[in-house]
C-alpha cells in the first residue's frame, strides 16, 4: 500500500479523489436507492473513531458494475482527519486491484483527472546528471505553448492556414500548466484544463466534448498523420486531414519545436481524463509518437502545400470602403457590362485587418459611392476566397450600409 502520510493531505486532493470515482463509475449509496452491501455496525464504529453519536466523516461509494458487487470504498468528507493519508492510501490500493494497474499510476489519474495531460521526453543524449541545459526547457515551454495556440485557433476554424492567432487560442494556451517533470529520458508534462462534467445526457447520448478536449484530440489525429505520412512516404495523410489535423500553421510550429528542442527526436504520449467520453481513437491506451528529422521534413513540406491550397468559406463582411474601380459610366444603371469594384478594409478577429475586393452590380456600386462619400461602413456577404493577390468577395448579396 502506498504511504501517503510523508506527502501530506495535498498529495490526493479530496476534490479530485471524488471526481475521479464518480468518472470512473463509483457513487454515493445515498445518491441511489439501488440496493447493495451494507457497511456493519462495527466498521462504521471504527471509521468513526468510535465516538458516540458522531457525525459521520466518511461517505460510502459503490459501483453498478457486477465485478465490484460486493466492493465498498470509504471515503473521508474531510482532510482534516488525521486518518486521510491511511484511508486514502487504502481506496488507491483497492482501485489499483480492481484497474489491475500499478498504485503509482492509480495515483496519477486521480490528481490529473480535472487535466488531459500531455507528456514528452528528449533523448538520453541531451540529459547530463537527470539534468537537462535551461536553453532546452525554454525551448520546450514557448513551442509547445505555439503549438497549442495554433492547434486551437485550427480547432476553431479548421483552414489549411491562418493569418492570425485568435484570442481564445491564446488564451487557451495560457490556461494549460506546466507540470513536474519526470526521470526517463528527460520528459516534459502539460496538463490542458478540464471544467467538470455536469451535463446531463439523454440515453444513449453523449455530450459533445470541451473546446479544451477537442484541442487535444486535435493533437493526437495530427500526429498520427504525421506517423502514416513517414510511413507511406507522402504528405497527402497530412494535407488531406485538416478538419481534423493540423493546419500549416500547426505543421510549422511542431517542426520548429522539434528542431529547437531537441533535434535527435521528441516522443509525445497522451493521457486524457475519464470525466469525458469520447472518440474511442484517443481514449485507448495511448500511443507514443516519435518524431525525428526525417518527420520534420515531412511536416514541413506538407505546411508548404497547405500554404498553396486555395480558402474560401461564407463570410459577412463589414468596414469602410477603402477604394472604388468602375469600368462603366457609374451613373449608369443599364450599362451591366463595365466591371464595378470596391475594395473594404475589414477588422477581422480571425484574419486580423485585411483588404477584400468585391464586384457590385450598379445598384450597388452606387451605394458603395454614397457611403465612401459620407465615411459610412458598409456591409456585404459572400463567399471570402484567399488569392495570390489578397481576399476576394465572390457571390457578393445583400449589400448595405450603415448610418
Amino acid at each position: 500500500m502506498m504511504d501517503l502520510r510523508e506527502l501530506g493531505p495535498g498529495a490526493i486532493p479530496l476534490d479530485m479523489l471524488r471526481r475521479y470515482l464518480v468518472a470512473t463509475g463509483w457513487y454515493e449509496r445515498s445518491t441511489k436507492d439501488t440496493p447493495g452491501p451494507q457497511l456493519n455496525d462495527a466498521i462504521a464504529r471504527v471509521l468513526m473513531q468510535g465516538r458516540t453519536g458522531a457525525r459521520r466523516n466518511f461517505d460510502v461509494y459503490i459501483s453498478d458494475r457486477a465485478a465490484y458487487a460486493e466492493v465498498e470504498l470509504i471515503v473521508p468528507n474531510s482532510i482534516e482527519s488525521s486518518e486521510y493519508a491511511q484511508q486514502t492510501a487504502r481506496i488507491i490500493e483497492a482501485l489499483a486491484t480492481l484497474e489491475r494497474r500499478e498504485e503509482s499510476l492509480v495515483a496519477r489519474s486521480i490528481r490529473e483527472v480535472a487535466y488531459d495531460v500531455l507528456r514528452s521526453r528528449i533523448p538520453d543524449t541531451q540529459v547530463f546528471s537527470d539534468a537537462i541545459r535551461l536553453e532546452v526547457a525554454r525551448s520546450f515551454i514557448g513551442g509547445i505553448r505555439s503549438v497549442l495556440a495554433a492547434a486551437a485557433t485550427t480547432e476553431l476554424r479548421p483552414l489549411p492556414y491562418f493569418l492570425r492567432l485568435r484570442k481564445e487560442a491564446a488564451e487557451y494556451a495560457d490556461r494549460c500548466r506546466f507540470g513536474h517533470t519526470f526521470r526517463g529520458s528527460f520528459g516534459f508534462t502539460v496538463e490542458s484544463p478540464l471544467h467538470g462534467h455536469d451535463q446531463i445526457a439523454l440515453p444513449g447520448m453523449v455530450p459533445p466534448p470541451p473546446f479544451e478536449r477537442r484541442v487535444i484530440q486535435r493533437l493526437t489525429r495530427g500526429l498520427a498523420t504525421v506517423s502514416q505520412a513517414v510511413k507511406t512516404d507522402s504528405i497527402d495523410p497530412i494535407t488531406n486531414a485538416v478538419n481534423t489535423g493540423f493546419s500549416a500553421n500547426v505543421c510549422e510550429q511542431l517542426a520548429t519545436l522539434v528542431q529547437q528542442t531537441s533535434p535527435a527526436g521528441l516522443d509525445f504520449d497522451f493521457s486524457f481524463s475519464p470525466e469525458w467520453q469520447s472518440d474511442n481513437e484517443t481514449l485507448q491506451p495511448s500511443q507514443t509518437y516519435h518524431l525525428a528529422a526525417h518527420h520534420v521534413e515531412v511536416i514541413r513540406a506538407a505546411a508548404k502545400e497547405l500554404r498553396t491550397q486555395v480558402q474560401s468559406w461564407p463570410e459577412t463582411v463589414y468596414g469602410r470602403v477603402i477604394r472604388l474601380a468602375s469600368e462603366a459610366d457609374p451613373s449608369d444603371l443599364t450599362d451591366l457590362m463595365g466591371e464595378r469594384e470596391i475594395a473594404i478594409l475589414w477588422s477581422s478577429d480571425a484574419l486580423g485587418d485585411i483588404t477584400v475586393r468585391t464586384a457590385l452590380n450598379p445598384t450597388d456600386y452606387l451605394k458603395a459611392l454614397e457611403a465612401h462619400a459620407a465615411g459610412r461602413p458598409v456591409e456585404v456577404s459572400g463567399t471570402l476566397e484567399r488569392r495570390a493577390r489578397g481576399w476576394v468577395l465572390l457571390d457578393p448579396s445583400g449589400f448595405t450600409f450603415h448610418g
